[in-house]
């Protein structure tokens, strides 16, 4: 009895605490080293861009208020389109967000989304294209934008300045989502996360759990939340949260 009770107690720490432990050192590393295809196997994406929804989205409303109001009353009619369409910027910012670059982009930048010149900006250089290659209208957001347009121009002057604020727009946050996810990682060195980068660890289920990391062994509060979880016959990350300021 007493072999079977050993035997059960190793396995329950080979499953819940070396096999885990393993993971984690595997996908830390895969960041590290920037390789891809450790980081396609060892995250469970679906779950992961269902974790980024909420903060992505807190992060873009705060941004498209932020334009609007720099642009004073030009920024109310685009600042209310972006609101209207904030659930298709959200998704831009996902679909970055939740790749391999992504995810190394995101543990680059201690959890910090950029939304300003990423999703925002990136969204908006879609808006302006209003027309495909035999000038016929656009479908999707670009079509959305000639509807926008046809209003505005039972508005004296209202399709000019539909235009010109969306350009203004598009020429502060221009710079390509996928472009800065894609840029090359910096020359300088990077520290390894260790015992000392871990500020949190709870269980939050039989099979899964959350640790909250911080980019600064220093710093008293966690950069971002990690969830790993048993799925697909292995612990994967499931869940990135940062932290909202």
């Amino acid at each position: 009895m007493k072999k079977l009770l050993l035997v059960i107690t190793i396995l329950a720490l080979a499953f819940y605490a070396a096999w885990p432990a393993y993971s984690l050192y595997q996908i830390g590393d895969g960041i590290q080293t920037r390789q891809e295809p450790v980081l396609e196997r060892k995250v469970a994406w679906a779950p992961l861009r269902e974790s980024l929804r909420e903060p992505v989205s807190e992060r873009v409303k705060k941004e498209i208020a932020k334009q609007s109001k720099r642009y004073g009353t030009e920024g109310i009619l685009v600042g209310t389109l972006a609101t209207e369409l904030t659930p298709q910027i959200v998704n831009e910012v996902l679909d970055a967000y939740v790749t391999p670059k992504g995810v190394i982009k995101l543990a680059n930048q201690g959890g910090e989304i950029d939304v300003a010149k990423m999703g925002v900006g990136n969204f908006f250089q879609k808006l302006g294209e209003t027309s495909g290659e035999d000038g016929a209208p656009k479908e999707g957001i670009g079509g959305i934008l000639d509807t926008v347009k046809e209003i505005a121009k039972q508005i004296p002057g209202g399709e000019k300045f539909v235009v010109g604020t969306i350009n203004k727009y598009t020429k502060d946050l221009g710079k390509s989502l996928q472009d800065d996810i894609s840029e090359p990682a910096s020359n300088a060195k990077k520290e390894p996360y260790g015992l000392a980068n871990i500020k949190s660890f709870e269980f939050t289920g039989p099979l899964s759990f959350e640790i909250g990391l911080s980019k600064k062994p220093s710093a008293k509060k966690a950069d971002i939340v990690a969830g790993m979880s048993f799925i697909d016959n292995d612990w994967k990350l499931s869940k990135l949260v940062p932290r909202l300021e």
